[in-house]
């Protein structure tokens, strides 16, 4: 209610600290709005925190420093047919004419220091119109300790990533398939002084911004449990809940709704990414509360289709957990060389080193039998594999737990123990090792594109991610879906980031930022960094807008 009491007076109440969030902070903070940021995480980072780091910004400034060209045409072509006629378009209009401008702000007022990753191909180059290559910005080693108060209440590391390792670094070592052959030494000596890379680096630049350089307020563990509203609909404060109690909170001109997704809602996740089973690998913060914030306001919730985001399939190495509830790590071994997936006919069904092609196909619904006929599968792989890579955290001549990887002497004897089909493996490994020891896959592909060569294969083959698997004993792990936090659903939001009524209208006083906004300026398609794009865009342009800018 508009005449509820309230114990802090705010201009802008930002809830959740991730990219979006923090961005929007600093900017309305800039133009003169006092601002408080409230999560319910006890570290401040968000979704981005946990992650890569990666930011695609096409035909950027930065290109030109690693001798890449580009043009607002292809960048266009290209993020269109990543949308595939999902997207609005007055949305993505947008998010093309504005990202430039936003990480340019973060460069230049909030002291981020951008990498240019050379080299590094979009996900469908170069088969798509417009796509290209160097189109992703990372960032400069962060020192945590420039933090102060602030370093040990934001994300240091991430689980998924090493700590320490500069993009550059990772494809100059040969990529996650050759982990064993990383500078370790360099590493160890970069956490032991907390300098943070990849996206835990990201969120350094952000915090140190807005927390010690700004001064703006923030508040952990203290998650926001209700939004106030006045008698006209307009959003004027929210209710947080910090340090044992309820804190009523005025916010004049808006509040900004940066929770992220619904990862840990797993009723949400199976429902809307239309999964029978759901794990995920974000930190366990993430449990829909925008739509449930939204939604007692009458907000309207949009999707973009799930079939083809971010989501991977992995495990959970037994016994490891984050916050309390298991950690579930993304399989890549699947790309590298000696491995592939099969399903229980022991059939394969897709290009395993290409997420892109692997996820529509292991959702196929076979209309006959109603059922998903790939869901779950099992990634096969042999001593040749054990002998290079590893598995998660279990470096080659290690051993890897019976409740991870079943072991067996023979195809036909892992088939029985894992429930697949013996006749299809047999028939499936015969038919793959007949051309794997030719470097060729002619089945689905796999090899072909140079995104998946440089990230998960081993260029020391003449296809990187292809390799016979023959050699006893052989391992087999089933595949869980493991989310990563780029969910279909969230709440409808305008060219200024405001969320919109169920009714159509604007929300005054409302914003949505980060996955909390519908991926409708991306539609039915994802490339690594576009999330991190677009969550600095609209955090942009919503601090811009509450300060009456825009």
């Amino acid at each position: 209610m508009a005449d509820e009491r309230f114990d802090l007076e705010l201009d802008v109440l930002v809830a959740g600290s991730g990219l979006g969030s923090l961005t929007a902070a600093i900017v309305a903070h800039d133009l003169g709005l006092r601002v408080a940021v409230f999560d319910k995480a006890p570290r401040m980072g968000g979704l981005c925190g946990y992650g890569g780091g990666e930011v695609f910004c096409p035909n950027g400034p930065h290109m030109a420093e690693i001798g890449e060209r580009d043009s607002e045409t292809a960048a266009r072509a290209y993020v269109d047919f990543l949308a595939a006629g999902y997207n609005d378009r007055a949305l993505t209009d947008v998010l093309m004419s504005r990202y430039r401008e936003a990480i340019a702000y973060l460069e230049k007022e909030a002291g981020v220091r951008w990498i240019p990753i050379k080299g590094l191909p979009d996900y469908y180059y170069p088969d798509a119109p417009g796509s290209g290559t160097g189109r992703y910005l990372s960032v400069a080693l962060f020192d945590g300790k420039l933090l102060g108060p602030w370093q040990a209440k934001t994300w240091s590391a991430t689980p998924h990533i090493p700590p320490g390792v500069l993009h550059e670094e990772i494809y100059a070592w040969g990529g996650l398939a050759n982990v064993t052959r990383w500078d370790y030494a360099l590493i160890a000596k970069r956490i032991e002084q907390d300098l943070r890379s990849a996206g835990p680096g990201m969120m350094g630049y952000l915090c140190k911004a807005a927390f010690v350089d700004r001064s703006i307020a923030g508040h952990v563990d203290s998650p926001l449990v209700r939004l106030i509203a006045d008698a006209q609909g307009r959003v004027v404060g929210g209710v947080a809940r910090t340090q044992g109690r309820e804190l009523r909170v005025r916010a004049r001109k808006g509040v900004v709704l940066g929770l992220g997704g619904y990862d840990h809602a797993p009723a949400l996740a199976r429902m809307y990414e239309n999964m029978p089973e759901w794990h995920t690998a974000v930190p366990p913060y993430f449990h829909g509360d925008a739509l449930t914030l939204g939604g007692e306001v009458g907000a309207a919730v949009a999707c973009v289709p799930p079939t083809n985001l971010a989501m991977f399939f992995g495990y959970n190495i037994p016994g490891e957990e984050h916050g309390g509830v298991p950690l579930y790590r993304s399989s890549w071994e699947c790309g590298v060389p000696h491995a592939l997936w099969v399903n229980r006919k022991g059939e394969r069904f897709c290009d395993e080193s290409f997420y892109k092609d692997y996820q529509p196909r292991v959702r196929a619904w076979n209309g006959h039998t109603q059922s998903q006929d790939n869901i779950p599968p099992f990634l096969i792989f042999d001593s040749n594999y054990r002998e290079k890579y590893p598995l998660g955290s279990f470096m080659p001549g290690s051993e890897i737990p019976p409740e991870l990887a079943v072991q067996a002497d023979t195809p036909r004897e892992l088939a029985r123990k894992l429930g697949v089909d013996p006749d299809g493996l047999e028939r499936t490994l015969r038919e793959f090792n007949l051309h794997a020891a030719r470097g060729e896959e002619p089945s689905f592909g796999r090899g072909h594109y140079p995104w998946a060569q440089r990230l998960v294969g081993d260029m020391s083959y003449p296809n990187p991610n292809v390799g016979v698997v023959e050699k006893p004993p052989f391992y087999g792990v089933r595949l869980v879906p493991v989310g990563v936090g780029i969910n279909s659903h969230g709440l409808q939001t305008d060219a200024h980031g405001q969320v919109l009524h169920v009714r159509g209208h604007a929300i005054p006083g409302l914003y949505a930022v980060g996955i909390s906004a519908a991926l409708l300026d991306l539609g039915g398609g994802y490339q690594s960094g576009t999330s991190n794009m677009r969550a600095i865009t609209w955090g942009y342009v919503a601090g811009r807008h509450l300060a009456g800018k825009e």
